[in-house]
């Protein structure tokens, strides 16, 4: 099965056909997270003539335009989503176009008439950000009072409806020494996934919310532990091979748009490749020049200069939306995708010395 979804994948890669979809509805939110990407931001790069959100009519429109063009699984974000007054004929819109729909919401606004609308319209799941074991550290994060009881009560709102959950939890030092406990309550609610990342995403002001990354020592033994998942040993690539590793998906199988209409790569890569409020989303997408031309020519790290020369590169997860922002150039190696790498291997041949 597995060899079977890689080729699929690879043919829809190879199509361009924008499978997954994440559009932001808006860039209000009611939390204050610390190390928030998206909060008291303006996006630094812009087609936007204004800063005005999408209208409701366009966004009708623009699912129409993803469903022609193959967009399966559509997840709706922010700031956050709710505070849309219009979110929920959206969200219905969406699934009466049979997109996959997903949620990330922070709960806040998820009362029992709110439950009860989404499970009508019965997403795919629903993905909640939980940053403690308890209210002192996630409130503390959130900057909001009250937000660990309203999230969980949220959560036990739609387990009773029958709508899926997931758990998505950023590790920082404000929580590494939690890890355990978070991963627990994720299991306590029968999370159908629960998804950790110790990558902080960049602002989209072109800042980065480094005081909250962990150190070396912390990542090292963030990467040594049991959670999500224990480590194992994995065979080093022959270089060759390593050079054929494909790159990210972004552009080629998946887009995120902003609330104001901009079109990116993805989430991390906010290099704007048009604005649905003055072209359609199939003439962003299949007008291959510029950027675009150039970020879909380079396709493996072997395409990349410095990573032919580098020794980790089989051990190495860059992320071109990191590098852009750290370093300016979304195909130059940057200093968290080395630390990273350099753990990686040495935990790995630590593994393999115990085998």
């Amino acid at each position: 099965m597995s060899v079977l979804l890689d080729s699929i994948y690879a043919k829809v890669e190879a199509l361009r056909v924008p499978l997954h979809i994440l559009l932001e509805l808006t860039q209000a939110c009611n939390e204050n997270c610390i190390h928030c990407y998206i909060k008291g931001a303006k996006d630094r790069l812009s087609f936007s003539k204004d800063k005005k959100e999408l209208s409701l009519g366009r966004i009708i429109g623009l699912l129409d335009e993803l469903q022609r063009e193959g967009a399966l699984n559509l997840t709706l974000s922010g700031g956050e989503a709710i505070l849309r007054n219009d979110f929920f004929e959206i969200a219905k819109a969406a699934r009466q176009r049979n997109f996959a729909l997903a949620l990330f919401s922070n709960g806040q606004l998820i009362d029992k008439e709110n439950a009860d609308r989404l499970k009508e319209i019965m997403p795919v799941c629903v993905y909640f950000s939980v940053y403690g074991k308890d209210a002192s550290t996630h409130d503390r994060i959130t900057r909001l009072e009250g937000s660990f009881k309203k999230l969980f009560s949220a959560i036990e709102l739609l387990r009773q409806r029958g709508v899926k959950i997931g758990l998505k939890t950023v590790v920082m030092k404000e929580n590494f020494t939690q890890l355990k406990e978070v991963f627990e309550l994720g299991k306590y609610f029968g999370a159908e996934a629960h998804q950790f990342t110790e990558e902080i995403t960049t602002r989209i002001d072109g800042t980065c919310p480094g005081p909250c990354q962990i150190d070396g020592c912390s990542l090292y033994d963030y990467y040594k532990g049991d959670i999500p998942q224990p480590r194992e040993y994995i065979e080093e690539l022959k270089k060759e091979e390593a050079l054929r590793k494909p790159l990210c998906a972004a552009a080629a199988s998946g887009a995120c748009i902003s609330a104001y209409g901009d079109v990116y790569p993805c989430a991390e890569l906010r290099v704007p490749l048009g604005n649905v409020k003055y072209a359609s989303f199939a003439d962003i997408w299949r007008k291959e020049e510029g950027f675009l031309e150039e970020f879909l020519e380079t396709r493996e790290y072997g395409d990349l200069p410095e990573c032919r020369q580098c020794d980790l590169i089989s051990f190495c997860r860059r992320c071109p939306g990191r590098a852009f922002y750290e370093t300016g150039d979304w195909r130059g190696c940057y200093e968290h995708a080395r630390e990273r790498a350099l753990l990686s291997k040495r935990i790995n041949e630590e593994l393999a010395f115990r085998r």
